[in-house]
Parts: structure tokens; C-alpha cells; sequence
């Protein structure tokens, strides 16, 4: 595969009529840049036929790795376990549901470069999201303020580059309940954003939901409580992986990083 310098993690989860496409992109990115990189598709136990189609991709390309997960974990730690398998120097995470364009990897790239930012996060303007998902947007937002001590002005999305000495420190921070913000800020404060513009959705519908939204409240909540990260000590978060293709040819039943199974919910802000 020769030297990676870019890892791009990708949680799936109901994604059969975006990946093929978004891989595609991500490819056609990276070889008019002549950068090594690859791409990790991490399939969270998805209803459709997500897995046959990211296992096919796998299976045809070197540079692309299919993780299968035995339940439905969540956005969060799925990314989590994509981290996991990442070897790039930089590791850029995203969404499944072209939604984030890959072309805007360039502008997190160029960001980095001429900030020295630890992290850089897209902010999304003119969102394609519906009235509710902005107004629950606006509560993260404060939410995330209060409780991760997120720099007020800084936005939070899930299209984001990371150095890799940060994502590693990242997976050793142990909480009850996973969120890749509170690890970022549990690491580094030297964040920045780069504005991208968000895509309209083509195929599907959000799997973001009201619920899930509160479900997320207090999870945040409970990792802010001493009790409750005393407990997270004595037991790391699970995620259990049931397959792997790529890179290494095929394997069952690796464990990636270790947390019950939990309805998944997406980045609000």
C-alpha cells in the first residue's frame, strides 16, 4: 500500500446508496493530490445492504478497509473503532451520507497547514437541515458549552482532521459514555474551524431524532459526573468488531474497543 498519510474514517450506518459514490470521490481526491491514504468504512450494524457493498469495495482495493460491528453502537463509537485501525498520520473523519464533500478535505488540510491546529473542524454553512434539527442544533450548542467546556464560536461537526498524536491520546481517555468532542477537548484546546458548505441530501433520511438528541444530553451529562467516571475506570466502553476485510485480508470476532451496545446518535451542532 506504501506510506499512508491521510486515514479517512467513515462510520456507516444505512448507507448503501452513498458509499460506492463517496469512496469514489475520496479516491479521486486523493490521486489528483498524489497522497498515500486509505479509507475505512465502519458498517454500525446496518439494516440495509450497507456491508455487502463496503466489503465488495474492500475486496477490489487495497486501500480501503470494511469494518463489520456485531450491534448498533453509534456514530460515535463507531468512529472510535475506526480510529483504532487507522495508520495515517492525519486522520480525517466524515460522514456517510455525501453530505460532506470530499473536495472540502482540501480546506481542512490547508487549514491545518497554516494554523499548526491540532484538529480542525468543518463548520457547515447554508445546512440542509430541517427547522427542528437546527433548533436541537442550537441546544447542543450550549449544551456542549457548559458541559465539554467547548470554546464559545467554535462549531462542532463530524467532518474533521486530526493528528494522529492526538487521536491516540484521544483512545486512552476513559468516560462512560463515548463522544469524540469531550475526547477532543479532553486532549487539545488548539481547535480551529474552516467553513465548508454542506450538500444536499440525495438518498435517505437523517437518522437524527429528538430522542436521540436527549439520549445524547444525558449521556453528556453523566460523563461530567465524578461518580460516574470513577466507574468508567474500572471497565472500558465496548465495541465488539465481527469482521474485518482489507489491509489484512479477512477476519471474525477482533475486539476494537470494548462498549455495550447503544442506539447510535449523530453530531448536533
Amino acid at each position: 500500500m506504501g506510506i499512508i498519510t491521510y486515514s479517512v474514517v467513515i462510520p456507516v450506518y444505512n448507507g448503501a446508496e452513498t458509499v460506492t459514490e463517496l469512496a469514489g470521490e475520496i479516491i479521486d481526491l486523493f490521486d489528483r493530490l498524489g497522497t498515500g491514504f486509505e479509507i475505512i468504512f465502519v458498517d454500525d450494524y446496518s439494516e440495509d445492504y450497507s456491508w455487502n457493498i463496503i466489503r465488495g469495495l474492500a475486496a477490489a482495493d487495497n486501500r480501503i478497509t470494511a469494518i463489520k460491528l456485531d450491534a448498533n453502537y453509534g456514530q460515535h463509537n463507531a468512529t472510535v473503532c475506526g480510529l483504532k485501525y487507522a495508520l495515517g498520520d492525519y486522520i480525517i473523519t466524515m460522514d456517510d451520507d455525501l453530505q460532506h464533500s470530499p473536495e472540502d478535505i482540501l480546506k481542512l488540510i490547508r487549514k491545518m497547514e497554516e494554523t499548526g491546529a491540532d484538529v480542525v473542524i468543518a463548520r457547515l454553512v447554508n445546512k440542509k437541515h430541517s427547522w427542528h434539527r437546527r433548533r436541537a442544533s442550537d441546544l447542543m450548542r450550549s449544551l456542549n458549552e457548559l458541559m465539554i467546556k467547548k470554546p464559545g464560536g467554535l462549531h462542532l461537526s463530524s467532518f474533521r482532521l486530526v493528528k494522529r498524536f492526538i487521536a491516540e491520546e484521544m483512545l486512552r481517555v476513559q468516560v462512560p459514555f463515548v463522544f469524540i468532542p469531550a475526547l477532543i477537548f479532553g486532549v487539545t484546546r488548539n481547535v480551529v474551524n474552516v467553513d465548508v458548505e454542506h450538500r444536499k441530501r440525495l438518498y435517505g433520511s437523517s437518522n437524527y431524532s429528538f430522542g436521540k438528541m436527549i439520549g445524547l444530553a444525558v449521556r453528556l451529562f453523566l460523563n461530567t459526573t465524578p461518580v460516574m467516571r470513577r466507574i468508567s475506570n474500572h471497565k472500558r466502553p465496548r465495541c465488539v468488531v465481527a469482521e474485518v476485510v482489507g489491509r489484512e485480508g479477512t477476519g471474525h470476532g477482533s475486539s476494537a474497543y470494548e462498549r455495550e451496545p447503544r442506539s447510535g446518535t449523530e453530531e448536533l451542532d
